[in-house]
């Protein structure tokens, strides 16, 4: 049996009422070397029937017995992968048409790249597009290939810089030991870090996904993110646990990083970043002073030298102030 050169897969765990709308994006892919693997981790809902709609020879459906929790739903769709690529793509989510055609073509052209992603436009729970050409790469405006070390540097001062559901990854790049329990909840930025010990990681600049932000997501999760109309505000649990990822990324291959420890300043650095962020988005648009005393104190209670943090100080000052007068001064 002749094997496709991308695989497509969607975990799905009880979203049938998104679940259509993602296989429907994958069937419509203008390039068509690709078979879609729907992998139901014990569903209670209604995705067989979802999935039974699909008379497609290109769909196969895989069904869990058993809840087996998203990391090993997960690692068990990278153990079975015999194409060359593969994209996940969760099931609340959507692709484009093209993203395929565009992404192959980007791996095929440069083989030390272990992965491209894209802009993505951000939709809400009902599928509204709340922000176009979104990305988190905080920097990058242009079709690039970023070495291995670029990216990972970056990423110490930033959280994912991926959005998964836009990742073409080369399934010889996937690094050992997959999906790691220990990375919970951003397993799958613990994956680019290690993937990016030895792989160039590529991006374009076009948005070619439609990425869902809502309350019943894994983002969403207590300690982990709380929804807001381009994303999430982060969680403590997410941001200590970012924080704990890259040193222990970083103490584990020590041997690759002489800049170690610059590495690791930029990822305290980064850490009191999301912090201050955390408060930045949850005290908009009106920004007054009260919300914001209340946020600052929020984020002092679990770090208290957030108190003399200079960004800190500057947000009180833009609420004592107002938007209006910082943006006259700024002028």
């Amino acid at each position: 049996m002749r094997v496709s050169r991308v695989t497509v897969a969607i975990p799905t765990r009880n979203r049938c009422q998104w679940l259509g709308g993602a296989i429907e994006s994958v069937l419509a892919q203008t390039y068509e070397d690709f078979e879609l693997v729907v992998c139901d981790n014990a569903s209670t809902d209604a995705t067989p029937d979802v999935v039974r709609r699909y008379d497609d020879e290109r769909v196969r459906y895989v069904r869990r017995p058993h809840d087996v929790g998203i990391v090993e739903t997960y690692n068990l769709i990278f153990r079975a992968l015999e194409s060359e690529y593969f994209l996940v793509l969760p099931d609340d989510d959507r692709i484009e048409p093209d993203l395929l055609a565009r992404t192959v073509p980007v791996l095929d052209a440069h083989p030390r790249a272990g992965m491209v992603h894209t802009r993505f436009d951000t939709i809400d729970a009902a599928g509204t597009v709340a922000v176009r050409g979104g990305d988190w790469t905080n920097g990058l405006t242009a079709d690039t290939v970023e070495s291995g070390h670029d990216f990972i540097r970056e990423s110490m001062v930033f959280s994912c810089r991926v959005c998964a559901s836009t990742a073409l990854t080369r399934t010889a790049a996937l690094p050992p030991g997959l999906f790691d329990p220990a990375d919970f909840p951003a397993v799958d930025f613990g994956l680019w870090l290690r993937m990016a010990l030895d792989w160039d990681m590529a991006f374009l600049a076009d948005s070619l996904a439609s990425y869902r932000v809502h309350a019943g997501s894994h983002s969403a999760a207590p300690g982990v993110g709380q929804p807001v109309r381009d994303g999430y505000v982060q969680g403590f649990v997410l941001i200590d646990g970012l924080l704990e990822l890259k040193l222990r990324f970083l103490a584990a291959h020590a041997e690759r990083f002489p800049d170690r420890p610059e590495l690791e300043r930029l990822a305290a650095a980064g850490r009191r970043r999301e912090l201050l962020n955390t408060a930045r988005l949850i005290t908009l648009p009106e920004r007054k002073l009260r919300a914001t005393a209340r946020a600052v104190a929020r984020i002092a209670r679990h770090e208290p030298r957030m108190l003399v943090d200079v960004g800190t100080l500057r947000l009180l000052a833009a609420s004592v102030l107002g938007r209006r007068a910082v943006e006259r001064l700024r002028g």
